[in-house]
């Protein structure tokens, strides 16, 4: 994991090279699932949600604002393409991916407990492997999959688990005079 930031290497240090590796593991899994570029963004996002929605419900927000430090500074360490807009994706391929990322996870961190981890560790844990996976794609990116994320827990009709789609078509083309500013959806703080 040597793409990480400082921050994150420091913190990942104290939950020891066999969780490293089992994080390897299922970031090559999850790779490993034949997608487009929106389809894998669309898992992140489901996936992310369904993290936020069901393990940190009174501190959602501080979840979701973490994953975008963390993954704008390993995207602008890496400084990756921005991905391209590919054909159709199959939902049926972005419900696995999705589900490799969440089932991965609950047994990294069903082993973290059962070794004792802080909880604090398993929070890092998550953090890391979802921002290394932002980490790859180009900030308008990472900045569109959290949107869909924190979009879809204050959804009431979404439920933990569902798919979340991210286009990588929304605000794509330049601002015009006589764009409507207030449907735009947020891009970023002042």
């Amino acid at each position: 994991m040597t793409d990480l930031p400082p921050l994150l290497l420091e913190a990942l240090s104290a939950i020891g090279a066999e969780t490293e590796a089992r994080m390897g593991d299922l970031i090559e899994d999850f790779g490993a699932v034949p997608l487009s570029e929106q389809g894998r963004l669309s898992a992140i996002a489901g996936a992310v949600a369904t993290i936020a929605a069901t393990r940190y419900v009174q501190h959602r927000g501080i979840f979701l604002a973490a994953l975008r430090c963390w993954a704008l500074e390993i995207s602008m360490t890496l400084g990756p393409a921005p991905p391209r807009v590919g054909g159709e994706r199959c939902a049926e391929r972005v419900d696995e991916a999705q589900d490799i990322l969440l089932g991965g996870l609950d047994t990294i961190l069903r082993a973290m407990v059962a070794a004792g981890s802080a909880k604090h560790h398993r929070l890092v844990t998550e953090l890391a492997v979802m921002a290394r996976l932002l980490g790859r794609y180009d900030p308008r990116s990472v900045h569109l999959v959290l949107t869909a994320a924190g979009r879809a827990c204050e959804d009431p009709a979404w439920q933990s688990g569902d798919e979340v789609p991210v286009s990588l078509c929304e605000n794509a083309f330049p601002l015009t005079r006589d764009v409507d500013i207030a449907a735009l959806a947020p891009r970023g703080t002042a």
